[in-house]
């Protein structure tokens, strides 16, 4: 399961479980969570270590305690370890949906901006009310909507990358190209081959946002890791580097494989 990392700025984190949502705003049970996000399993005395490496001391009996808790929550499940089934591993049981973060005024006080400037140009239009919604919510909740837009994201991926016919680098990054052109998602250009690091100007998703201090594309990073994950086989990660929402008057992603 693919899930994004949370906000340091969170007050508390949303998770969906089988039993539906579950809210954390503990900051050691928000910490494991984070952990096990990164981890394809952890044991206790991993989740010991790595609280002791950054800090943040805890016995092994309190860090238990609180798993319990989240084990209860549904959102961490524990099982025996594939090589000594004496030895528990637990594992993220849960999807990260999203957090509260400061609000973000300036997203406020541009969405009638946004709105107002592209009535008469339908496709602009369209891209302002993309953008009314979904930077409007964040505005008046104070809820992040990356991880969700960007598992979204990867769901659009999916269906677009059957588009994408060539199987070399040259030829995806070509046809992703054409296909940002062709749908008025931008002019993506190729900015490195080694990082892979793509350049998208006029971008649909942001294109009109002010600076407000974060990156605010989630839902193309989704979009690209879906392709280059189908095409490469491999497991990757896009973050976003540069943004109008940073300041910059482009997007810039950078596309990783970890595992490699």
């Amino acid at each position: 399961m693919r899930t994004m990392a949370p906000s340091k700025r969170a007050s508390f984190e949303v998770y969906f479980s089988e039993d539906g949502l579950r809210h954390v705003s503990n900051p050691v049970r928000m910490k494991i969570l984070e952990m096990l996000q990164e981890n394809e399993g952890l044991e206790l005395k991993d989740i010991y270590l790595r609280f002791e490496k950054i800090g943040l001391r805890k016995s092994k009996s309190t860090l238990w305690e609180h798993l319990k808790i989240l084990i209860d929550m549904r959102l961490v499940i524990e099982r025996p370890h594939p090589e000594d089934k004496r030895r528990k591993l637990f594992l993220l049981d849960s999807r990260f949906v999203g957090t509260t973060e400061s609000p973000l005024a300036k997203v406020s006080e541009q969405i009638s901006v946004l709105v107002r400037k592209s009535i008469g140009d339908p496709l602009s239009f369209a891209n302002g009310l993309f953008c009314a919604v979904r930077f409007g919510i964040e505005s008046f909740t104070n809820f992040n909507l990356d991880p969700i837009l960007r598992e979204v994201g990867r769901t659009i991926g999916k269906e677009i990358v059957e588009t994408i016919t060539n199987e070399n680098l040259d030829g995806i990054l070509s046809d992703l190209s054409k296909f940002w052109e062709t749908h008025k998602l931008g002019h993506l250009e190729v900015f490195s081959k080694t990082p892979i690091t793509l350049v998208v100007t006029g971008c649909y998703e942001c294109g009109m946002m002010p600076n407000v201090g974060k990156p605010l594309c989630a839902q193309d990073e989704g979009i690209l890791e879906a392709i280059f994950e189908s095409k490469f086989k491999k497991s990757c990660k896009v973050k976003e580097i540069e943004c109008h929402g940073t300041g910059h008057p482009h997007c810039k992603f950078n596309i990783t494989f970890p595992l490699l």
